[in-house]
């Protein structure tokens, strides 16, 4: 059936926006294809002078193949620039990138991801113990970018960031589709400058705030609890349920891993040596994770042997991590508390003491970050600007159980879920479930 031909109608704004989102999604979809035929990003970088593979014994070979795909992809963007109606909209730019999107998008991986020359020169892939920025943790593994924690003490937590809460906006621009990589590039910054968020907290409420960026030294342990154990009541005293202080019960939190965690810890044991505590309270509630040679460092301290952790690679093989005999805080009985923001390291430490038989844990499941990434560099793409890297997932981490803990976290043992509510009304309910614990009540 032959429908009437209709006068063109110039599209306004928002159909101009609307068609070229479809443009940017075809080229995925059509990326996507083609990865599926098997085009690697780095015959996506080599150009054109590459020279060609010699024959294989079928008459082909994959670096051929690989080349006839990027030639039909270079002439589907070719085709689409010259011939779709927002085809002006297509740069060779997009193309590339809608490419590399496609590969590592095809993999369905939230902890693979490209890093632009411009990510590699800024301050987000920084482990170290000071930075620039608002202070946070941020994650794009449920499709929008989501604040984790808020570093302790951090110009966000002091504007009311909380974890949990979904950036919506940075200094007006909707975050939709943004990874995270492209969210910490937006949001960190020098210090003394200004970034406004808008964001939707937990209750469904949301908030637009302005957060002065700071030279933040990231101080990980602390001795004293993250949170007045009685609103408006305990101050800085570690409490029971009673209102009473718990004298007998020791207490530190780690914030993150970093590579001065492991002195700051032994720092902290000082102080607790010749004061008969009948335990330890290891706080690991919103700790995002950080560096594996941190954490392996720290869960030696509370150990006098076995396994930390085990690395098991693309191609199977395992590596682990042994502790040494001689931690500093390896006797003293531990209960662990831990929340759904607790990630990465910290899992791997609260799942190491608990398969030693040093901890038990208490709290909600972990978050279920439990993937070995490496920053692999990408060179041959013969760009001055840079090629810029994969951060890439290349293995697991299996708990000393050899439990999973990517997209499972790690288990408590006595669950105790504390809502803002529940902290309001009747304290931390989690602390006064570790104190009962280690008293054996």
């Amino acid at each position: 059936m032959d429908f009437p031909r209709q006068e063109r109608v110039e599209p306004g704004i928002a159909e101009r926006a609307t068609r070229g989102a479809v443009v940017v999604f075809l080229l995925l979809a059509i990326m996507l294809l083609a990865f599926a035929l098997g085009w690697g990003v780095k015959d996506l970088r080599t150009d054109d002078a590459a020279p060609k593979a010699s024959a294989s014994a079928d008459g082909g070979s994959s670096q051929a193949g690989s080349s006839s795909t990027s030639a039909v992809v270079d002439e589907i963007c070719s085709v689409l620039r010259a011939q779709h109606v927002d085809g002006a909209l297509i740069t060779d730019e997009m193309c590339r990138e809608a490419a590399i999107n496609g590969v590592v998008t095809s993999l369905n991986d939230p902890h693979t991801a490209y890093i632009t020359p411009e990510e590699m020169e800024g301050p987000g892939l920084d482990m170290g113990s000071t930075y620039q920025g608002i202070g946070a943790s941020v994650s794009d593994a449920t499709g929008q970018v989501q604040i984790v924690a808020p570093f302790r003490d951090s110009p966000a937590e002091k504007a009311g960031i909380r974890p949990g809460d979904i950036v919506l906006e940075v200094d007006g621009d909707l975050t939709d589709g943004w990874s995270d990589s492209e969210a910490v590039k937006r949001i960190r910054g020098k210090a003394g400058t200004p970034v406004t968020l808008k964001v939707k907290h937990t209750d469904g409420t949301t908030e637009t705030v302005t957060i002065t960026r700071g030279d933040i030294p990231i101080t990980s342990v602390y001795t004293e609890p993250n949170l007045e154990i009685i609103p408006g009541e305990s101050g800085t005293l570690l409490v029971d349920r009673d209102g009473k202080e718990a004298a007998d019960i020791a207490y530190i939190a780690i914030s993150q891993f970093h590579d001065n965690t492991i002195n700051e810890l032994r720092q902290a044991a000082k102080g607790l040596e010749g004061k008969g505590y009948k335990g330890l309270i290891l706080d690991l509630r919103s700790n995002p994770g950080g560096l594996l040679s941190s954490v392996v460092a720290v869960a030696d301290e509370f150990l006098d042997g076995g396994t930390i952790i085990t690395e098991v690679d693309a191609a199977g093989k395992s590596k682990s991590w042994t502790a040494k005999s001689g931690g500093a805080l390896a006797k003293l009985p531990i209960v662990v508390i831990q929340d759904q923001a607790s990630a990465s390291a910290s899992e791997v430490l609260a799942a190491a003491l608990r398969d030693n038989g040093r901890a038990k844990i208490v709290g909600t499941r972990s978050f279920g970050k439990g993937t070995v990434n490496q920053l692999i560099e990408i060179k041959n793409c013969n760009d001055p600007a840079g090629c810029g890297a994969m951060y890439v997932a290349v293995g697991r981490w299996l708990t000393p159980k050899n439990d999973q803990i990517e997209g499972l976290g790690v288990k408590p043992d006595i669950e105790v879920e504390m809502t803002r509510d529940d902290y309001v009304d009747k304290g931390d309910v989690q602390v006064f479930q570790a104190i009962d614990t280690l008293r054996g009540k």
